[in-house]
C-alpha cells in the first residue's frame, strides 16, 4: 500500500509530474482555463506571487478578442489582478480568482 511519504520520493514524483504533464496536454481549452484559475488560487494562498502572475498572463494569452467586449472585459480584469499582486494584495486578485473559477466550471459543468 502506498503512503503519503512515497510521493517524496523522486521515483514517484517523476510519476505525478508526468501524470500532471498528461492531463493538461489531453486537456481541452475549458479544462485548461480551469486549471489556470485553479494554480492561480494556490499560488495566491501559497504567497507565490511570481507564479500568480505568470498565471495572469496566461490567462490574458488565452483571451480571444475576436469577441472584442467580452475579451476586453476580463484583459482589464486580469491587468487589475496583476497590479493588485503588484502592490502585495492578494485579496482581492484570490476572491476574483474564485468566483471566475465557480462560474467557469458552473457554465461548463466541470465542477
Amino acid at each position: 500500500m502506498e503512503t503519503a511519504v512515497a510521493y517524496k520520493k523522486p521515483v514517484a514524483r517523476k510519476g505525478i509530474s508526468k501524470y500532471n504533464q498528461n492531463s493538461i496536454l489531453n486537456a481541452d481549452p475549458t479544462e485548461l482555463i480551469l486549471k489556470l484559475y485553479d494554480l492561480g488560487i494556490v499560488s495566491v494562498r501559497k504567497g507565490d506571487l511570481k507564479k500568480a502572475q505568470q498565471v495572469f498572463v496566461e490567462l490574458i494569452a488565452a483571451l480571444n478578442f475576436d469577441y472584442q467586449q467580452e475579451a476586453l472585459g476580463f484583459f482589464r480584469l486580469y491587468r487589475y489582478c496583476q497590479e493588485c499582486l503588484y502592490k502585495g494584495n492578494t485579496e482581492e486578485p484570490l476572491e476574483i480568482l474564485r468566483d471566475l473559477r465557480e462560474t467557469w466550471a458552473q457554465a461548463f459543468n466541470l465542477t
